[in-house]
């Protein structure tokens, strides 16, 4: 290769070729010797400068062609794509990393437009960029879109783009393409990630707040925000216990503290009055990479209505225990009332009807059928089944309790009567009403103070068009009210709002369960009645009880005199375990002209019917008895007599219900204390029914 000398050179070669010109004319021989071997000097000392500045010259050729060399392989082989672009946005030139993002030989890239390898839905971003960078100067920030392969592949990329000087009146364009892929998926899962964590946190029913080391808000939920009423962030900033107790220190209990303390999880039932709301309350640390503990999550769960669901459970399960308690207790009381009636009846009618001592038990009498009642009622409370109600007019009840009532309240307590006779008929138990009277007046004269006051009974007939009332079931129309007014110490709206729950009260140790007036909203509740209380601190207390009216008033039928009963002269056989029982039933039957066969044992009835089952036209049994119960004796007799009538007595069985016992065949069931009238009745009514 003929290399062109340089500048130095050149100018040495014509200094040299001038100066031969001049001594052209001067012929070689008119020069002496010493000038010629000067300028033959010279010319050589030229041709060594010359030939070094060759070499040197050679020399920066071949470090340039390395550099050259070494420029084409850090632009072909560099990270990142390069293209320079025209005016028009053709690629003009392009490195080997672009070619590959795009998927196509590089020779093919030349005098293509980029454009064409920008995903369709990022066009618009591109050109908008192209617009700034023009409008700019030549510099913009870093675009983030998505290119498209030749394969139809995708991919996200970064573009930075320069503007070059007009060289020659052309401009051109530079670009870095970065393929950013991995780093875009990346932060969209963490995106994805933080978006489903906002959800799920902003999802959670919980009230949870994230705190910091000093019980402040940071962040609140969805569900915090709902409870407190406020805008998304309006939480932020301010403190656990500002927000919930309202107060400027920490609650007692809180779990927070004890969190912070030992950095473990702590859970606590806090009740807020503020709020009227019980919270269970649970916290837990959120640690830092140093392991730190920088931030506490504070969860509360609402459970006030989970309380009081408990508190409900946790009542039913008394009144379960109420009503086994009752039912332990129920046969063996039934047995004693039942002989005191059956006794004290014989009595009554063995004296005379203007005596003293008739009208004495008479009282007997009366007060054993309301404990044999209530003993029913109490059962019948316990077990939540319906009552056996009949039409009746209530103000004699209500004078009857009256008078006894009389007699066990303190003297010091006035009872003020205003009884209207007319007030009407009702459909209920009298015994429930009797109920009713003996809990509102025992409860008034509780809160009379010191026992002086006075007490205000009244019953009257009341027209009601609208019904203000949250049972669902009281409809409007003519209704008995019953009311209890007293001069006691009153009380407020809040204690007012739990007088009727269970064991609930205000008294002092000894002078009540809690039970009264529970049980008197039951029953009105089952009568589709609704009560009414007013009261105020200081000015005593007013109970009105409302019971749906009868359109017709129904009197009580005045009681069957004996001789009246219908008797007969049929074999009855009696099996009781209770001897005394035995002798009253036998007493009894026998009085109507019965013959009566009795016994205490069962398998003994048992062997009579199997050896003289012919001899008996109706067996009357008791449940509860050893060895064999009353059902299982009455299906053993039914074996060997199926046509053999038989009646069932029974103070208390969890055992067997009525329409259990008639589907084995018994005619009747009957519920112990049986008085010498029902019992005649029955009797008479199975035997004809043969």
């Amino acid at each position: 290769m003929v290399q062109r000398p340089s500048e130095p050179a050149q100018e040495l070669r014509q200094r040299a070729e001038e100066k031969l010109r001049e001594s052209e004319d001067t012929s070689l021989e008119t020069q002496s010797s010493e000038a010629a071997q000067q300028l033959l000097h010279e010319l050589r000392v030229h041709q060594v400068e010359l030939e070094m500045q060759n070499e040197e010259l050679r020399r920066s050729q071949h470090d340039v062609e390395v550099l050259r060399a070494r420029y084409f392989d850090l632009y072909n082989l560099a990270p990142v794509g390069y293209l320079t672009l025209s005016e028009q946005g053709l690629i003009i030139e392009a490195n080997l990393t672009s070619a590959n993002l795009l998927g196509v030989a590089r020779g093919e890239l030349v005098k293509r437009p980029l454009s064409h390898f920008i995903f369709s839905e990022d066009q618009d971003r591109y050109y908008l960029y192209r617009k700034q960078l023009t409008e700019t100067g030549g510099r913009t920030d870093i675009c983030e879109l998505r290119m498209v392969r030749t394969d139809g592949s995708l991919f996200w990329a970064y573009l930075q783009a320069i503007s070059v000087p007009e060289i020659d009146g052309v401009s051109e364009c530079r670009i870095v393409i970065s393929d950013c892929t991995r780093q875009k998926l990346a932060e969209i899962e963490v995106r994805a990630s933080k978006e489903l964590w906002e959800k799920t946190f902003d999802a959670m029913p919980e009230i949870i707040t994230i705190q910091d080391k000093n019980m402040c808000i940071v962040r609140a939920n969805k569900a915090a925000c709902q409870f407190f009423q406020v805008e998304p962030g309006e939480l932020n900033g301010k403190y656990c216990y500002e927000v919930f107790a309202g107060t400027s220190t920490p609650c007692l209990r809180c779990p927070v503290l004890e969190t912070l303390q030992d950095r473990t999880e702590h859970s606590a039932v806090i009740t807020h009055e503020n709020l009227g709301k019980i919270f269970n309350i649970s916290s837990a640390v959120i640690p830092a990479e140093n392991g730190n503990v920088n931030y506490v999550v504070h969860v509360v769960q609402d459970i006030t209505e989970q309380k009081k669901i408990e508190e409900e459970l946790a009542q039913a399960h008394k009144m379960e225990a109420m009503g086994t308690l009752a039912g332990g207790i129920a046969h063996d009381f039934n047995n004693i009332l039942a002989a005191i009636l059956g006794f004290s009846e014989f009595v009554k009618h063995e004296l005379p009807e203007e005596s003293k001592a008739r009208q004495d038990i008479e009282q007997v009498i009366s007060s054993s059928q309301r404990a044999a009642e209530l003993v029913k009622q109490i059962l019948t409370f316990s077990r939540k089944a319906d009552q056996q109600r009949y039409p009746f007019e209530p103000h004699l009840i209500i004078k009857e309790a009256l008078k006894m009532l009389r007699s066990i309240l303190p003297t010091t307590i006035a009872i003020e009567e205003h009884i209207d006779p007319e007030s009407g008929s009702i459909l209920a138990d009298p015994t429930s009403i009797h109920q009713i009277m003996v809990n509102l007046c025992t409860n008034a004269s509780h809160a009379i103070e010191n026992e002086k006051g006075t007490l205000r009974v009244s019953l009257s007939r009341k027209e009601i068009q609208k019904v203000d009332s949250v049972e669902s079931d009281v409809a409007p129309g003519p209704f008995v009210k019953l009311s209890i007014q007293d001069t006691g110490c009153g009380m407020d709206k809040k204690t007012m709002a739990r007088i009727f729950e269970p064991y609930f009260t205000t008294k002092e140790t000894g002078k009540g369960s809690g039970l009264g007036l529970a049980v008197v909203h039951g029953i009105v509740k089952t009568l589709h009645g609704f009560i009414e209380v007013e009261s105020e601190p200081g000015k005593g207390t007013t109970v009105s009880v409302y019971i749906p009216a009868l359109d017709e008033v129904t009197a009580i039928s005045p009681e069957t005199e004996l001789k009246d009963l219908p008797g007969g002269t049929e074999r009855i056989l009696v099996i009781d375990d209770e001897p005394i029982l035995v002798s009253l039933n036998t007493k009894m039957l026998e009085r109507f002209g019965y013959r009566v066969t009795a016994t205490t044992s069962s398998r003994e009835a048992l062997e009579k019917i199997r050896t003289q089952g012919d001899d008996f036209d109706l067996v009357i049994t008791d449940q509860t008895m050893p060895n064999l119960s009353g059902a299982e004796l009455a299906r053993e007799i039914l074996d060997i007599r199926p046509d053999m009538p038989i009646i069932l007595c029974s103070g208390y069985s969890s055992l067997v219900t009525e329409e259990e016992v008639l589907a084995l065949g018994i005619k009747k069931y009957t519920m112990k204390p049986v008085n010498i009238r029902t019992l005649a009745k029955i009797v008479r009514e199975v035997l004809d029914s043969k």
